[in-house]
């Protein structure tokens, strides 16, 4: 087994497989650019400019999903993104679980991929959900208060929500820097792509990874101060964290930031899924 590379080396073996990433990627990136676009919405009510009847619009993954269940045809999507997601919760279950470093490293990205494994599998289940009940009510920033209210009224769990604030923003302060750094092409073959799009490619996914990263970041800080004030009214989702920076000039900057972020890694998604790399080069 190739320790450098397990994945591909698993793929290589087991070719199927890469289908099964391909399409949790492709659905992946539809969630994200409809959750960027009602993050967008965030700004842009924020400034006037939008219909006030959008206010029941969550910005989030979690929102982008119910947003989905409401137009027609939905629950056919649903169904769809269902799979998807499942089918990438499952691609990064076998990652974490193949063989490969041992070192700090290793571990640090095998958890990662639970911990992302679990998000999407979660996605999963509330597309199901929505799909069988589309009028079934989401609200992300709520659950997320409640778990901080239960967490924080055990012993020791103030101090354990802060380590999980703490957590999350260390993993956002990691997608902006691999943004910035334009770190976004080793997993993605462009072989026999024209330079104009090998740079979009690249824009997008700069764009991208810095807006999810600040995006992570935020809901780290919100659960941070949570723990801070000891109030889990403190503590809120991703849309919460969004229209709450936006009632002020510089924080409608970051909530467009983060809307920009997520349309542009939802491109990227869905413009490189049949381009995504999981066997070795």
């Amino acid at each position: 087994m190739n320790v450098h590379n397990p994945v591909g080396h698993f793929v290589a073996e087991h070719p199927s497989f890469e289908r099964v990433g391909r399409a949790g990627w492709l659905a992946k990136g539809v969630v994200y650019l409809v959750a960027g676009a009602l993050a967008l919405v965030v700004a842009a009510r924020s400034l006037g400019w939008s219909n006030p009847a959008a206010d029941g619009r969550e910005a989030s993954p979690t929102g982008a999903i119910a947003e989905i269940a409401h137009h027609r045809g939905g629950p056919v999507l649903l169904w769809g993104l269902a799979a998807g997601m499942f089918l990438y919760a499952l691609w990064r279950l076998v990652s974490a679980a193949l063989p490969g470093d041992t070192g700090a490293t290793g571990i640090v990205t095998r958890v990662g991929y639970v911990v992302s494994a679990a998000i999407y599998g979660t996605l999963g289940a509330t597309a199901v959900k929505l799909a069988r009940t589309p009028e079934q009510p989401t609200d992300g920033n709520r659950t997320v208060s409640k778990t901080a209210a239960g967490v924080m009224g055990h012993a020791a769990g103030r101090w354990l929500f802060g380590v999980v604030g703490l957590a999350v923003i260390g993993a956002g302060i990691y997608h902006v820097v691999q943004g910035l750094r334009t770190d976004v092409l080793k997993e993605l073959d462009l072989s026999g792509v024209s330079p104009a799009r090998r740079r979009w490619t690249k824009r997008l996914g700069a764009i991208g990874e810095v807006g999810r990263g600040v995006g992570i970041g935020l809901i780290g800080f919100f659960l941070v101060r949570a723990a801070v004030t000891y109030r889990a009214a403190e503590a809120t989702g991703l849309d919460g964290a969004l229209r709450r920076l936006a009632v002020s000039e510089w924080g409608r900057f970051v909530v467009l930031l983060v809307g920009l972020g997520f349309v542009a890694y939802g491109l990227l998604c869905a413009s490189t899924f049949s381009r995504r790399r999981f066997a070795a080069p």
